[in-house]
């Protein structure tokens, strides 16, 4: 990789990031959820994402956030108390602990989204299909690059 594609790198990776962090919080601040940061509302995105198999464990959550189930045990009691998300013993095994979004839960992850697939809509319109399949397989590339790097 030459110096300058580096740079390109690294600043299309700092630049959106901060972009994209910036529109979330503007669409949970005009979607009226002003008490809900942009890092729960990735949590909620992953719980409500793992109970759809059943996998709504504190540590299966922790793991798909690449978190450590304590940094989760404090988001989750934050958002409990917010009405974002309910604790339950698995049923059989009670030492299982199962994290679930409430209603108000629900309606905010179905705003968020809202949110991601318009922006998903609006950035492929920018692109023709070639292209933009190209850039899809790029990014599985780097995704997977960074789920590795993570670990």
């Amino acid at each position: 990789m030459t110096e300058q594609q580096s740079k390109r790198l690294n600043t299309f990776f700092v630049r959106t990031y901060n972009t994209i962090q910036t529109l979330e919080e503007r669409a949970l601040l005009q979607s009226g959820i002003g008490n809900l940061s942009v890092k729960e509302l990735h949590i909620l995105e992953a719980v409500t994402e793992l109970l759809r198999d059943g996998r709504n464990t504190m540590s299966h959550i922790a793991a798909r956030l690449c978190i450590s189930v304590g940094a989760l045990t404090t988001a989750v009691n934050t958002m409990v108390r917010k009405g974002y998300l309910v604790r339950r013993g698995k049923e059989g095994d009670r030492r299982v602990v199962l994290i679930e979004p409430t209603e108000t839960g629900r309606l905010a992850n179905e705003q968020h989204e809202r949110f991601h697939q318009d922006m998903i809509e609006r950035a492929g319109e920018q692109l023709d299909e070639a292209s933009l399949e190209t850039l899809c397989e790029s990014l599985d590339k780097l995704a997977a690059f960074f789920e590795q790097y993570a670990k």
